[in-house]
């Protein structure tokens, strides 16, 4: 449905640099391989800042650095016990200048499907503001500068980039988590979750958005077929309906619709209107044309019918409306009883005119290809069933 506005997945999703760290540094983790592949399907915003890039980098190069370490290490201690590494030059092994790596990683990090937004131009007045102020993520102790940064990095991202702004923050960081007053000040929706939780999160919200869209395009089509309601009880009116003892009494009707005794006629049927519309749903025993998209339309019939119904015996149990007696209190007392007339069973039949409502189903089509397109158009009425 082309219009279709999320009403519950966030528009962007924001990663802290402890978060990365978390994944490893190959970022291979399961829990962000699940993220990556959600947010790709869906079209999420999977992003981070300029200053995490660094950050993430900084942490990149110390792990280079140690594993460089260690594999010197290993080759001097083999070389120590005769053992010879071919093709090997310690002072060959060299990591890449900061900046060689800062492209490099952008581009993998790219590739794999994140945003790197640029960092937020803080004026130095502000901070020093919040920091005096403690405003979070700036704890008692001034600290909390860069995480300060990152997320205004986020707010003005959301705000510039987002028609509507609902975003997740990812982080670990107990006091990144108590910051949600710089994104709620500016209007943007937001929830802190660490990586552990992410995934879940996801996949709820998008259990909520699947029944959201369901209910959304079928509250749709409903209305859509609703602007051919008068032709539809047109030719429900024209058409020659099968009158059944199902369709008339239906087994499993509720008690209050259940007519009890014979039904001797019916005087007048009247479509009053749509009450329940479903799109796709094949009908058995009804075949739809492929380039066609099936659509049930529930009809409501007003059924005017004549009922001959039998004296059940009631009077037996008191609950006959029959007379009994005629008693004036003021002249009544127990030296003058009153005699009540003998109850009777009236098991003769009488007739009685009752309204009843049941449905009829139209089937409808619309045309296939634009169905899916979410264009609903060509409507045709095919039958009643």
């Amino acid at each position: 449905m082309t219009e279709y506005v999320w009403r519950h997945l966030p528009y962007a999703i924001y990663l802290d640099t402890n978060v990365l760290r978390a994944a490893g540094p190959r970022l291979d983790a399961p829990w962000i391989n699940e993220l990556l592949s959600i947010t790709t399907t869906y079209g999420l915003n999977l992003c981070i800042s300029e200053l995490v890039l660094a950050e993430w980098c900084e942490h990149i190069t110390g792990v280079l650095e140690n594993n460089r370490q260690k594999l010197l290490s290993s080759i001097t201690l083999l070389e120590h016990y005769g053992i010879s590494v071919p093709g090997i030059k310690p002072d060959e092994i060299a990591l890449p200048e900061k900046k060689g790596l800062t492209a490099m990683v952008s581009d993998k990090l790219r590739a794999a499907g994140f945003n790197v937004i640029p960092t937020w131009e803080a004026p130095l007045s502000q901070l020093l503001a919040d920091a005096v102020a403690k405003k979070p993520p700036f704890d008692a102790g001034g600290k909390g500068l860069c995480d300060a940064v990152i997320l205004e990095s986020y707010v003005q991202h959301a705000r510039d980039s987002l028609a509507e702004p609902r975003v997740l923050v990812v982080s670990r960081d107990a006091a990144v988590k108590r910051s949600g007053d710089r994104f709620k000040d500016r209007g943007i929706v937001v929830d802190f979750m660490d990586e552990q939780n992410i995934v879940e999160k996801l996949k709820s919200l998008l259990n909520d958005e699947v029944a959201a869209f369901i209910e959304k395009k079928k509250t749709r089509l409903r209305e859509y077929i609703l602007t051919y309601e008068a032709a539809i009880l047109d030719f429900v009116r024209k058409t020659p309906l099968k009158v059944t003892d199902w369709m008339l009494n239906p087994l499993f009707a509720k008690e209050e619709d259940r007519i009890y005794g014979t039904i001797e006629s019916i005087l007048s049927v009247k479509p009053t209107k749509i009450t329940d519309v479903i799109g796709g749903a094949p009908t058995y025993g009804e075949e739809t044309a492929q380039d066609r998209y099936p659509v049930r339309i529930s009809v409501e019939l007003e059924l005017d019918i004549v009922v001959s119904e039998y004296g059940l015996g009631l009077n037996t149990f008191g609950l006959s409306g029959q007379t009994r007696a005629i008693v004036q209190p003021d002249m009544l007392d127990s030296s003058s009883p009153v005699p009540l007339e003998r109850a009777g069973l009236d098991l003769r039949p009488r007739e009685i005119t009752k309204t009843i409502k049941r449905d009829v189903t139209v089937l409808a089509t619309l045309d296939a290809e634009k169905e899916k397109m979410g264009i609903l158009d060509d409507f045709r009425i095919e039958k009643t069933v």
